[in-house]
């Protein structure tokens, strides 16, 4: 682990700043900036690393995600504690976590994503006709603004939002979450990791599809979405104090009162 690559998010005003202070610290600690590195840093946000997994999703580097602002989930490593990651890194004080990727096969094209796919309209205020199947089985028909098809790690992002559950990240499943449904009977629902999902876009409505809210492809009335689990994931370096909970309580405020 001495190579490494950083990826920064080039429109971050400070962004030049902030790799040249990276440079330095990977140059201090005895890094060696390289093109084929032994991991990466993500610098920037959640949507830096989310962009870098997509990147280098087949070829299995680990990651690391550094926070340079904002909310940063799953970059919980702050610009500040950097120079003592890296240090960790060095005396391999450290795990490397497998996160599952969803990808969603249509036509002749796929989708690939660390949090999530979903099937949304491209009309606000209109909704769209979809009907769903699982292993074959058919599920139901309803009409919605969207659903998520979603991995344990995005579990926390948009499926949450919309009132999908939390999973532990290392679980393995795909959670299915409709957004704003017309029925209140539709329900977000957990499935093993193995199902495969199959979505129809109905007549009504128009759809679009987005991977990890980065990428997207129109999708027609019509056409049939295949969700299962990819043969790649993504792996994810992680400092040995650094826990799933705490996160949800630093990041989201998760929990009760501390102070009670």
């Amino acid at each position: 682990m001495n190579k490494v690559r950083i990826i920064i998010d080039s429109k971050k005003t400070t962004a030049k700043k902030i790799l040249k202070q990276t440079q330095k610290l990977l140059q201090d600690n005895g890094f060696v900036i390289s093109r084929t590195p032994d991991f990466i840093i993500a610098l920037g946000g959640d949507g830096t690393l989310l962009h870098t997994a997509n990147l280098y999703r087949k070829k299995g580097i680990p990651i690391l995600g550094v926070n340079s602002g904002g909310l940063g989930f799953l970059t919980d490593v702050t610009f500040e504690q950097l120079f003592e990651t890296l240090a960790e890194i060095k005396d391999k004080k450290f795990v490397i976590e497998k996160r599952m990727v969803i990808q969603a096969d249509f036509d002749r094209s796929k989708l690939y994503a660390l949090n999530d796919l979903t099937i949304i309209t491209r009309i606000p205020g209109r909704a769209v006709e979809f009907s769903a199947t699982i292993n074959k089985e058919y599920i139901n028909r309803f009409i919605a603004d969207g659903i998520i098809i979603a991995t344990p790690t995005g579990s926390t992002a948009y499926s949450l939002a919309t009132g999908g559950p939390m999973l532990l990240p290392h679980t393995e499943a795909i959670i299915v979450t409709p957004i704003a449904p017309h029925t209140l009977s539709v329900r977000p629902i957990v499935l093993p990791a193995q199902s495969i999902v199959e979505i129809k876009v109905g007549k009504k409505g128009r759809a679009i599809l987005v991977a990890d809210g980065q990428r997207s492809k129109f999708i027609r009335k019509g056409q049939v979405i295949k969700f299962k689990k990819s043969h790649y994931c993504v792996k994810l370096i992680k400092p040995v104090h650094t826990t799933f909970f705490n996160t949800l309580r630093e990041k989201m405020k998760w929990g009760g009162r501390e102070d009670a």
